[in-house]
């Protein structure tokens, strides 16, 4: 004979919320009661009692302490646990955050209902990448501007207020000025030693050229790369959990808060000076989180659609060389953070070598 099936998938609603599975369940009368014993342990170890140690408290006494109806519903609970994964593969929904779990229905001696919602993957309908790589490939004109008189006297006098307030600290205790409270250092061998691995200002000033022209040359090739992943994303239909955008913000906010730091800024400060809330703030950016969800969301389509896969040591030896910086953050999110790193870096050659 057949085992009589203990819970049932009643509904599976996929299509109210955009990546988000409503599941609702029954789980029979019979499940309840066999679920039983372990519930009783689990509350016997978590209801104090007078007299009794955790996990020893008599069977009777329990039961007239916390009443059916609490123990029903941690029986409930117990199934689910043990059941969840059946569940799920019998939905044939994959979960991408943590499930949520609600009773919807209980009475003791009676089947009990309950809704399990999480949200989905992300949908992905990907338009012609490589035509629109192609065409922005054709188009591309290589960046040609190079440090003007006028940016490489700005970044010496930058670093002479540098090196001015550094000596200013070698010195004094007090922190109440700014960099524009000092003279500026003067422009000499002196000076040059004090930045770095040099011993003339022709060194520094070298230095600052390859500098500055290295920037130009970057944020050239960010405008390139802007411009195509637009018109890809306007090709591309992309639906996603609505708490991706919440975690990107999060990000984002938190970006905000290390740049602020770096400048020893307070955020409180930051915010009172622009007088605006940090939920204001977040409203502000959700244009820009959406499109950086998006645009991670299809350089990451785009590396399974084309089998990439980043060098195993390349992205071994970074992670080694991040956590002796940082010896506290946790491996996996270390790791995770440099194969997206590169996957990504990967992605954008491809398309930048589509002809």
């Amino acid at each position: 004979m057949f085992e009589k099936k203990l819970h049932k998938i009643t509904n599976t609603d996929t299509k109210t919320v955009p990546c988000e599975a409503h599941i609702e369940v029954t789980v029979t009368k019979e499940a309840i009661e066999q679920s039983k014993a372990k519930a009783l342990k689990t509350l016997g170890e978590q209801v104090k009692i007078d007299g009794f140690r955790p996990g020893h408290v008599p069977e009777k006494v329990l039961l007239e302490k916390v009443g059916d109806y609490a123990i029903t519903e941690e029986a409930v609970r117990t199934y689910i646990d043990s059941a969840f994964s059946d569940i799920i593969v019998e939905s044939k929904q994959i979960p991408v955050d943590q499930p949520q779990i609600v009773i919807t229905k209980l009475a003791v001696g009676e089947d009990a209902e309950l809704k399990i919602t999480f949200a989905t993957p992300p949908v992905i309908d990907m338009g012609d990448y490589k035509k629109i790589a192609k065409k922005h490939n054709k188009e591309k004109v290589e960046s040609v501007e190079t440090a003007t008189e006028e940016e490489i006297d700005a970044m010496l006098l930058d670093l002479r207020k540098t090196v001015a307030h550094n000596d200013h600290h070698a010195t004094h205790d007090d922190h109440n000025h700014s960099h524009g409270d000092l003279e500026p250092v003067e422009l000499n061998d002196d000076f040059a030693k004090k930045v770095g691995p040099f011993t003339t200002v022709a060194e520094v000033r070298d230095a600052a050229i390859k500098n500055i022209n290295e920037t130009k040359q970057q944020k050239s090739l960010e405008r390139f790369r802007v411009g195509m992943i637009d018109e890809i994303i306007n090709d591309t239909q992309v639906v996603y959990p609505p708490f991706f955008l919440t975690t990107e913000l999060n990000i984002m906010i938190e970006e905000l808060k290390n740049d602020l730091a770096r400048m020893n800024i307070p955020f409180d400060m930051y915010l009172s000076e622009i007088k605006k809330t940090e939920e204001q703030l977040k409203e502000e950016r959700k244009e820009i989180a959406d499109k950086r969800v998006k645009t991670q969301l299809i350089l990451s389509k785009i590396s399974v659609l084309e089998d990439m896969k980043p060098d195993e040591k390349l992205v071994e030896d970074q992670v080694q060389e991040i956590l002796k910086l940082h010896p506290s953050a946790l491996r996996e999110n270390v790791k995770a953070f440099v194969e997206r790193f590169e996957m990504n870096q990967l992605v954008w050659k491809h398309l930048e070598e589509v002809k």
